[in-house]
């Protein structure tokens, strides 16, 4: 049983029983962001966020497909609704999917209950379109307020953050860039933060061909963030 499923459950019991959703919340278990993992195996984590995009997102699909590399998408709901077909081509090639909200807005300015109804959202287009039930969420922008890990303890999810960040996203940054950044900063049980959607998508594809190779020729192994957690000590 996931633990989305599991705790929704025991949140559910919790609740028949006349118990407050705040007293609820004390009594079930908390989950810390995961940033990586410790293992001593060299396995690392690809993430792209913000999409599904309609250019840049099949270009990336093609270069994993090409190098056999699965890859966790922590996609938004709203993109979602605007490209399907592009989530169910992430989810029949063998990728996993990651809730990232519905709308990437500034958590900071939402209250619990709109975090709330935001991961909820993207949860339902995610379960439309593809019919599973997403077991990770990265807040947008990274951000981890009170009201933000209530929502999301609310919600069931586990709450993956990153290790590595090449700051894909500026335009300033080129593809040598990009991948020189994750390539000087990388270890064993990383978690390695793109994106799919935004401005800069295209150094991005660029970078992930010579990063693929490269941390292959060192003897790394991609993972999906699933994956990953397994392999903790």
């Amino acid at each position: 049983m996931s633990r989305v499923v599991l705790y929704a459950f025991l949140l559910a019991c919790l609740l028949g029983c006349g118990i407050t959703p705040a007293l609820a919340r004390e009594l079930l278990p908390s989950y810390e962001p995961i940033h990586r993992i410790d293992t001593n195996k060299k396995v690392v984590a690809l993430t792209f966020d913000d999409g599904p995009d309609a250019t840049y997102t099949p270009k990336i699909l093609e270069v994993l497909h090409k190098n056999r590399v699965p890859a966790t998408f922590f996609v938004l709901g709203s993109q979602v609704d605007k490209h399907p077909k592009m989530l169910q081509w992430i989810y029949k090639a063998g990728h996993e999917i990651g809730n990232h909200g519905y709308h990437h807005v500034d958590l900071n300015k939402l209250t619990e209950h709109e975090v709330y109804e935001d991961i909820k959202r993207a949860e339902r287009s995610i379960l439309r379109t593809t019919g599973i039930l997403a077991q990770y969420y990265r807040p947008a922008g990274g951000v981890l307020t009170h009201d933000v890990m209530n929502a999301v303890q609310a919600s069931g999810y586990d709450i993956i953050h990153w290790s590595v960040d090449p700051r894909d996203w500026s335009l300033a940054r080129t593809a040598s860039v990009i991948a020189k950044s994750v390539k000087s900063n990388v270890s064993s049980g990383d978690i390695i933060l793109f994106h799919d959607g935004g401005l800069n998508q295209k150094q991005t594809v660029a970078a992930l061909q010579e990063l693929i190779s490269d941390l292959r020729s060192q003897g790394y192994r991609f993972v999906t963030v699933s994956q990953l957690l397994d392999e903790a000590k």
